[in-house]
């Protein structure tokens, strides 16, 4: 307790002797027990309200002692079980589990993943994907600031998701690798290169590289087949050094929907795993291509991002012209593309509005708002301040036609003139205006239409900067070019009442979840959950047939088809009482992508560990891991020392002393007379 806080105690003591004195026994000549007892009364009650105000505390030394993170990684994939690993991976599990010491040393957390990351509960053994990269992406996100080293368990055999070596995870790595990594002679095709979409009697070119592993020279055929036709074929010969080899070939599409496809290199003689000498893939094969127009009032990186983004779907054509500079017919366009709008754009808006046209604005600090509001009366903006930054959050209520978040929240922001939006026409908002830390419902990025004409604004320039950003975080331009594919698709189609779409894969794997989504709108384009959507898949090849309901579910709805037997399927996703439906193909392949591996792969975890300063630990060395671990000197407990207060006694006890105090003195008053 504090010095100063002891002489007010002191203080108070006195203060309330000398009350209590004055009151009962000063010049009181004749001094009875009864007021002894009213001066002890009155003693209590002055000193306990003078302890009340001071409130002593005593200081209490926290001591906390904080041990380092351990991370336990276990790869719960089918491949584990596939290669008769599983007993190996549960064992070494319950041995870090029940090792005192090593949890005295260490706080060890446990998580399961495959394409997934959790919280192990059990292993099964059963997930159908495996993403190595997937630990270390999450734990760096939940354990920021401290050092968190991981152990992880598995083959090394990876199905999707980045590359684990090119992972940059600041503590260090523990690989522990199950499997034998012995290197056996196989053959497999390791990649394939194809656009998925494709036009009616095109020739579609096709890559594949072909990869060998072994000691001996081999010459071997590929072959692709469709619907059990060979359409290509071609040998190679192989050995020790000339191990790769690369077919290029073009096929021709005949047929309009969804075509199926599967290339076969032969089987080497002694070849244990022959599941990777076959490779499936679909081709979309549509009828017409769609040629956009950008019209632009100025020179802007933007310009050349919208023309990558759109034509990596290959049948998309951008033509990009300066608004002065444009000599060329309008109606050769499926849509029209207005960048940065000003006065200069009069008679291409009149042409849009007369010819009903659909198009897509995009303003920035360039444009020209006086004009743009008086030239079509389906938005306006009143300008109250020349510069804005707008971060952008994506509207998971977007009900228009099927999109999802491709990181929106961590896109850089667009800029644009800050001021009040407005519409006069239904509009549907993909993403919303955020302000510094600010999120509104705001409109940033809009679509709608207007008596069978389409349309969407973008309010902001410097979009270029978000398929960067996509880039950055997936390695590939492929999310933002497919969202960016999405509203495009839109904006071109030509039927204005298509109000149910489907998302579906052409080609799912045995025992994978198949999911199937729709959205379905109503006749103003707000998502419709009163009508029932139902999806029916046939295959009459083996007389089968299933009709299963559609969930509700935000702003989608949702079917997950039960488990059903390889083969090619017809569906149909129908409106129930409404003469509305999609209808297309999908495959179910009898093919277990995690069977694929016999062996364990240990190179890319290997460097892993020596990047981070880990040590990489095999099948046969659990205690040498453990050990390891224990003596590591880099992890040790941290000793936290927190200063506490205390009150000397709880306020509670004083208030109801007090009380207690001052009602013993009345009522002996009261009885004695002497009130």
């Amino acid at each position: 307790m504090e010095s100063e806080k002891l002489i007010f105690i002191i203080l108070a003591v006195v203060v309330a002797l000398y009350i209590a004195v004055f009151q009962y026994l000063w010049k009181n000549k004749e001094k009875s027990q009864l007021d002894y007892w009213l001066f002890f009364f009155r003693f209590t009650t002055v000193f306990l309200i003078l302890l009340l105000l001071i409130n002593p505390s005593l200081k209490k030394n926290n001591i906390e002692t904080i041990k380092p993170n351990l991370l336990v990684a276990v790869d719960n994939s089918k491949s584990i079980k596939f290669n008769s690993q599983n007993e190996i991976v549960k064992s070494l599990v319950e041995k870090l589990k029940q090792d005192s010491e090593l949890n005295d040393k260490y706080n060890i957390s446990f998580f399961g993943f495959g394409a997934n990351l959790y919280p192990l509960d059990s292993l099964n053994f059963k997930e159908s994907q495996t993403n190595l990269s997937l630990p270390f992406q999450e734990f760096s996100k939940l354990y920021k600031s401290e050092l968190s080293p991981v152990i992880l368990i598995s083959d090394g055999n990876q199905t999707v998701g980045n590359s684990v070596e090119y992972i940059n995870y600041r503590s260090p790595v523990f690989p522990f690798i199950v499997g034998d990594t012995t290197v056996f002679e196989d053959i497999y095709i390791s990649q394939l290169n194809i656009n998925p979409f494709t036009f009616i009697n095109n020739q579609l070119p096709v890559e594949l590289f072909i990869n060998y592993t072994g000691n001996k020279p081999v010459i071997k055929n590929l072959n692709v087949y469709h619907k059990g036709t060979k359409v290509y074929s071609e040998q190679f010969q192989f050995s020790k050094t000339q191990n790769v080899r690369t077919a290029s070939f073009f096929l021709t599409a005949t047929a309009i929907g969804t075509q199926f496809y599967t290339a076969n290199v032969d089987q080497l003689e002694n070849e244990q795993n022959t599941q990777n000498n076959t490779k499936n893939f679909s081709i979309n094969v549509i009828e017409e291509k769609s040629k956009i127009l950008i019209l632009t009032s100025i020179v802007h990186p933007d310009l050349g991002m919208l023309k990558k983004a759109i034509e990596s779907n290959k049948q998309r054509t951008i033509t990009t012209s300066k608004i002065e500079n444009f000599k060329g017919n309008i109606n050769d366009y499926q849509l029209v593309i207005l960048y940065q709008p000003t006065s200069q754009f009069k008679n291409i808006f009149t042409e849009i509005n007369k010819k009903r046209l659909n198009y897509f604005v995009i303003t920035g600090r360039s444009t020209d708002w006086n004009f743009l509001n008086s030239v079509q009366s389906s938005f306006s903006k009143k300008i109250s301040a020349p510069q804005e930054n707008y971060l952008s959050v994506f509207n998971s209520n977007y009900a228009t036609f099927l999109m999802n978040d491709i990181g929106f929240s961590n896109f850089a922001p667009i800029e644009d003139y800050f001021g009040d939006i407005s519409f006069s026409v239904p509009y549907q908002s993909l993403l919303f205006q955020k302000i510094g830390n600010i999120a509104t419902e705001k409109p940033l990025w809009v679509t709608f239409e207007n008596n069978g004409q389409k349309a969407a604004v973008l309010f902001g320039e410097n979009s270029w900067r978000w398929r960067m950003n996509s880039f950055l975080e997936n390695k590939s331009f492929e999310k933002f070019d497919g969202f960016l594919a999405g509203l495009i698709h839109y904006l071109v189609s030509a039927d204005s009442k298509n109000r149910l779409n489907v998302t579906i894969n052409p080609i799912y794997y045995a025992n994978e979840l198949i999911q199937i989504s729709a959205s379905y709108v109503d006749e103003n384009f707000n998502f419709d959950n009163r009508n029932k959507l139902w999806l029916t898949v046939i295959n009459e090849e083996k007389k089968f047939s299933k009709k299963i309901p559609f969930a509700a579910l935000n702003s989608k709805f949702i079917v997950e088809l039960p488990t059903i037997p390889y083969g090619e399927y017809a569906y149909t996703v129908s409106v129930e009482n409404q003469d509305n439906s999609v209808s297309g193909s999908f495959k179910i392949l009898p093919f277990e992508i995690e069977a694929q591996f016999t062996n364990a792969n240990n190179q890319q975890l290997k460097k892993l560990s020596v990047e981070t300063n880990g040590v990489t630990f095999y099948s046969n060395q659990e205690k040498s891991l453990i050990d390891y671990l224990k003596k590591d000197e880099r992890f040790k407990s941290i000793q936290k020392n927190s200063i506490s207060k205390t009150p000397l006694i709880e306020w509670q006890w004083i208030l109801g002393l007090m009380m207690l105090s001052l009602s013993l003195e009345w009522f002996t008053r009261k009885y004695y007379g002497k009130i």
